[in-house]
């Protein structure tokens, strides 16, 4: 419940407190932002803003630890999580489990030219990575 509330705060006021400035090694395709913080008891949580056009899919990955919050803060983008291809539009959000292999999927929906800006709210272990590519 903790982790929960922390998100929650941070997903409330996460729009206001990330800028293009911050930057990081990027990992997916169109990061804008990259943050960690610690959440203490040997946990972090990653902040990730990210913004595409004509997207399609990700590559191949998972994310151990805690899973994953994505919140659509503008556009359009797609998830599988649910177990069947569903469109999340503004203000709208899914959730990653930890360990579900997804992305680079050959049955993804096109989404022609469509754009999405991205909040991405991860918890994991400190000093571990929080997301796992797979070839």
């Amino acid at each position: 419940m903790k982790y929960f509330l922390s998100i929650s705060f941070l997903l409330l006021i996460a729009t206001d407190l990330y800028s293009d400035d911050h930057s990081e090694e990027q990992s997916f395709p169109g990061m804008v932002s990259s943050d960690v913080f610690d959440m203490g008891g040997g946990m972090e949580m990653h902040v990730e803003r990210r913004k595409t056009c004509n997207q399609g899919t990700v590559p191949k990955h998972f994310h151990p630890a805690a899973g994953t919050l994505v919140y659509v803060l503008d556009g359009v983008s797609q998830s599988k999580s649910t177990g069947k291809w569903k469109k999340y539009s503004n203000n709208e959000y899914w959730f990653e489990k930890s360990d579900w292999v997804h992305g680079g999927e050959d049955d993804a929906p096109d989404l022609g030219e469509a754009c999405s800006d991205l909040l991405v709210i991860r918890v994991a272990e400190s000093g571990k990575d929080h997301t796992v590519f797979i070839d």
